[in-house]
């Protein structure tokens, strides 16, 4: 079965790209192709002219450029995209990704992204989110609303070389738009089911004209929860939050800009509504607590940017400071039984800098007649402190069934980590056609630990002990790439990367599991990327291979807790299709298409069962999203637009042992109308109703087919008003 889908990988993606090269071929083969400085019609009167798809940059090699050009699978969403597609966070526009399952709790902070099967659930991700070039080093700062956003760019497979720690299934980098040099300020509203209650209000503020402007942002969202609890009939997933974000760009001359940038959150959700998955299943949206809990976040993240340019040689110096803050609190026996509650509380503060100087963009390295070279060099530092606290709380109600005694069982962690890396990376071309690239990084972690755990029941203290661990990681990590431009706007790449997460200390695990050791991979990937027809079509095609040792997955067990443990060796094959076209003016189509084979070689569950051969976890099968826009005029003055599209997630297993199996598919429209200065639209997501659990997991140390899980969000509605002035 194994060497059938393996053959099927290899068919596929040998077809996606005879059938990508085969357009493109007949795209730049039409002999009756009009001369570039050919004669341009006349538009007629309220003709909807036809236009080109969009240009977009990406940063993905840190420097800026055309992402057909990279050598490497990822996809760009501009502000436009994210705009037309109503998308409020990074998890709605990670939909049109292929490969990509961004798993979510009902709590903002757990969010983990899964890409070609490589993702994590408790500890450090394996899929890092940057904004503005700057590490959320914490899961707990990484899902943040989407605003005054420039674009998003989601880069697939390991980003080690240039990106560093935590970065072995790829890196979200979310860049913001940089405050401009004229007035202007924007506001939204949107108003929906649930008791959904958006605001948003953006601004620009020139203080020196072309020398100093100021951008402020701030979001305010509120709504009533999805879930019901049967036992209180309290909704108790609500949310409630306020975000803000302000920008000073100094420019003292034509080669230095400086940017200080800084975001704030403060969120007041409501607690988990989890359940028994067979329950949620048979009636989503509704559960049974006894206790109804809380989730809160705290978020302060200022840093400066200084970019000096021109001349031979360009300079980037990034400093950052993050700080974040966490309680939840949560009915953790999942059921009206009063028998355990859990209390969780983290407060974690980071700085990193990162300086390295590069090529000019506008002075390449010239070798010989025939060749010219792009480089960069740099070095980053990062130190963060945490400190958490687990209490797991044994109620009367459970004396006997779940602990012997009531009393609570207590888990304080104090972490201090360090890492220092230096990397380099360097492109030749050669005849304007061949491009070979080669990167280098060294990174080093230090890891401490002081773990302390005590039992008190009545006041009296029946059980404590503390441990001390510290480590130390080291490990380079090279890439290699190469591609061809066989004609204008076509390239066909190929890349090896290796990948490393550092190991490091549960704050709660079962004995003996207190550390986990580092997780390596390599990947090896091949694709082509084209622009066809004038630029009205633009494709990408890709497969891949990933083959990694001592995998850290993400456990759970009822007594402790999430925690970290090693699972053995696996791999990951498979392949990905984009397609964007504006085949006329007005008309966008858009699909996405991501195969994913995963398998452990080796590994024994928490449980003792041999599941080599079973799929990863949360590693969809297929992800495919298609969709249509069309906008036109009305009258003069106006404009409106339709736009309709599908999502499909799955199959995948939330475990190990393969035990459930979930997929499920969302069907979303938007309509509106807009003047120059305003947009009104009314939308409508999972427009079906789907009910689904895209999270699950197993909380019983001793039955495997017992678990819990989240409803994802119901059908909902609503009218969103934008204006700019």
């Amino acid at each position: 079965m194994r060497a059938d889908r393996t053959r099927s990988v290899g068919f596929l993606a040998a077809v996606s790209g005879v059938l990508l090269l085969g357009l493109a071929g007949f795209a730049r083969a039409d002999p009756e192709e009009a001369p570039e400085d050919a004669p341009v019609e006349p538009l007629v009167e309220d003709e909807v002219p036809v236009e080109t798809l969009p240009e977009v940059v990406v940063t993905a090699r840190k420097w800026t450029e055309d992402p057909l050009v990279v050598p490497q699978s990822l996809t760009v969403v501009s502000y436009e995209q994210l705009r037309d597609a109503g998308a409020t966070s990074i998890r709605e526009a990670a939909f049109h990704v292929p490969n990509l399952n961004l798993v979510e709790f009902s709590a903002r902070r757990l969010s983990f992204p899964f890409v070609r099967g490589i993702g994590s659930g408790q500890g450090d991700p394996a899929v890092t989110t940057y904004v503005d070039g700057v590490p959320q080093i914490s899961p707990s700062s990484a899902n943040l609303p989407l605003l005054n956003v420039e674009r998003i760019e989601f880069l697939r497979g390991p980003q080690g070389t240039l990106y560093g720690r935590n970065a072995l299934g790829g890196v979200l980098h979310v860049v913001t738009r940089k405050p401009a040099d004229t007035w202007g300020f924007r506001a939204g509203g949107t108003l929906g089911a649930y008791g959904l209650r958006e605001v948003r209000l953006l601004g620009d503020v020139p203080i020196l004209r072309d020398r100093l402007a100021l951008s402020v942002a701030g979001l305010h969202v509120q709504r009533d929860g999805y879930t019901i609890n049967d036992v209180t009939g309290h909704d108790i997933d609500s949310r409630n939050t306020f975000f803000g974000q302000g920008q000073l760009s100094w420019t003292p001359d034509r080669r230095n800009e400086i940017r200080f940038s800084v975001h704030g959150e403060r969120s007041r959700d409501g607690g988990f509504a989890l359940s028994d998955l067979a329950g949620l299943r048979a009636r989503p949206y509704h559960i049974q607590q006894d206790f109804e809990g809380v989730a809160e976040r705290d978020v302060f993240a200022p840093s400066i940017t200084w970019t000096r340019t021109g001349g031979a040689l360009e300079l980037t110096s990034i400093t950052s400071y993050t700080r974040s803050d966490v309680l939840e609190t949560s009915d953790f026996d999942f059921s009206t039984l009063d028998g355990i509650r859990r209390r969780t509380e983290e407060w974690l503060g980071a700085f990193t800098q990162e300086l390295r100087i590069s090529s000019s963009a506008c002075a390449p390295l010239r070798i010989g007649r025939c060749a010219e070279a792009r480089w960069l060099a740099g070095a980053f530092l990062y130190t963060s402190e945490s400190a958490r606290t687990a209490v797991n709380d044994y109620r009367p109600g459970g004396v006997g069934i779940i602990s012997p005694v009531a009393g609570a069982d207590t888990s304080r962690g104090d972490f201090d980590d360090y890492g220092v890396s230096v990397f380099g990376q360097a492109t030749a071309t050669l005849f304007e056609r061949l491009e070979i690239g080669a990167g280098l990084r060294f990174d080093h972690e230090s890891r401490h630990a002081t773990l302390q755990r005590t039992f008190v029941s009545s006041g009296v203290t029946l059980t404590s002990g503390s441990e001390r661990a510290s480590e130390d990681f080291d490990q380079f990590l090279p890439r290699f790439d190469v591609a061809w431009r066989c004609a204008r706007g076509i390239t066909v790449y190929g890349l090896a990367a290796k990948g490393f997460k550092a190991g490091g200390f549960n704050l709660t695990a079962p004995a003996g599991s207190i550390a986990f050791g580092p997780e390596t991979s390599w990947t090896f990937e091949g694709g082509a990327k084209a622009s066809l027809f004038d630029d009205r079509v633009q494709a990408s095609a890709a497969c891949f291979y990933i083959d990694w040792e001592d995998m850290q997955l993400s456990q759970f067990d009822a007594t402790v807790g999430g925690y970290v443990t090693n699972a053995g060796a696996a791999t990951s094959q498979g392949l990905e299709f984009e397609l964007s076209a504006r085949p006329v003016g007005g008309l966008d189509l858009f699909t996405a298409f991501g195969y994913t084979d995963t398998e452990f070689r080796s590994y024994i569950d928490p449980y003792g069962v041999d599941v080599s051969g079973n799929d990863l976890p949360f590693a969809p099968s297929t992800t495919w999203s298609a969709g249509a826009q069309f906008s036109g005029c009305l009258g003069r003055s106006l404009r409106y637009h339709l736009r309709g599209e599908y999502l499909r997630v799955g199959p995948f297993h939330y475990d190990a042992g393969n035990l459930e199996v979930e997929s499920y598919a969302l069907t979303n429209f938007r309509a509106g109308i807009s003047g120059r200065c305003w947009r009104l639209e009314a939308w409508i997501r999972n427009a079906f109703d789907e009910a689904y659990v895209p999270v699950a997991f197993q909380p019983s140390p001793y039955d495997p087919s017992v678990f819990v899980g989240e409803n994802g969000a119901p059908r909902t509605y609503g009218i969103t008003l934008s204006l700019t002035p």
